[in-house]
């Protein structure tokens, strides 16, 4: 492990290019480019808005706040597993020429996700100066999270881009399975709703604590704060460790299916 992090240590020339890569390609002949790392998550939050609060009757207290940050970090999580799992197939023509720390390829992706991310809060900060939303003191857990959160997602980029290479309905099995765990995240409704006999889905999500905590970094209080935060560590930890252990075990036989 510690040998493979010193690869991609010394390449990070290349890292660096790969996620400016990684970000053009995302923009190239938009019109509006970058700026749609902005509107996206304001559009969502307009439409699902309309729905649940307008139609549905949804009660939560600050609901324009609570959708928006549940949007933005879904998204990054959601884009940044989902465009990984052809990280070692479209780089194939790299891989099979020359010597690279593979783990590179899903690592710029992640990164270039966080780039995203980061821009993205611009609009969730208008959207608070707008409704008169407060800061929460809990700020200071926001790079904490996203570390986490950073950690967690590599470790899922390592299996879906490792597992692609043998079996290329992965992409496809995925594209189901992450909106089975968009509604089973309280994202766009609140957790109050659920049913107790099925709170049991909700605990078992890791997204619903990761949310959580971004919502306490932002401006909301939440019960078990230590708790949720200490959860969030949990499968940060184990996620990126099964997908180090998977890959680690599989990286030299990539090359021979690509």
């Amino acid at each position: 492990m510690f040998k493979e992090f010193k690869e991609i240590i010394r390449y990070r020339e290349l890292l660096r290019n790969l996620i400016m890569r990684d970000i053009k390609v995302r923009y190239k002949r938009s019109v509006l480019g970058f700026i749609w790392v902005m509107l996206n998550p304001l559009l969502m939050m307009v439409i699902l808005n309309v729905v649940f609060s307008g139609l549905f009757k949804v009660s939560t207290p600050n609901y324009t706040a609570y959708l928006i940050s549940g949007i933005i970090l879904w998204g990054f999580f959601s884009q940044s597993t989902s465009t990984s799992i052809t990280s070692f197939i479209g780089n194939s023509n790299l891989i099979k020429k020359i010597y690279l720390p593979k783990a590179i390829f899903p690592l710029s992706i992640i990164l270039s996700a966080t780039v995203h991310f980061i821009f993205s809060l611009v609009p969730l900060l208008a959207i608070f100066i707008f409704t008169g939303t407060r800061i929460s003191p809990n700020i200071y857990l926001l790079p904490v999270l996203l570390l986490l959160m950073i950690i967690f997602s590599y470790g899922i980029t390592l299996i879906l881009s490792t597992l692609t290479v043998f079996f290329h309905d992965t992409k496809y099995i995925y594209e189901v399975l992450l909106m089975a765990l968009m509604y089973m995240t309280p994202i766009f409704y609140p957790e109050s709703i659920i049913p107790e006999r099925f709170s049991f889905i909700i605990r078992i999500n890791p997204m619903y604590y990761f949310i959580s905590i971004f919502r306490t970094a932002l401006y909301m209080d939440i019960t078990a704060l230590h708790e949720k935060l200490f959860y969030c560590l949990l499968f940060a930890v184990v996620s990126f460790l099964i997908g180090w252990v998977f890959y680690n075990y599989n990286k030299d036989r990539v090359v021979y299916y690509l």
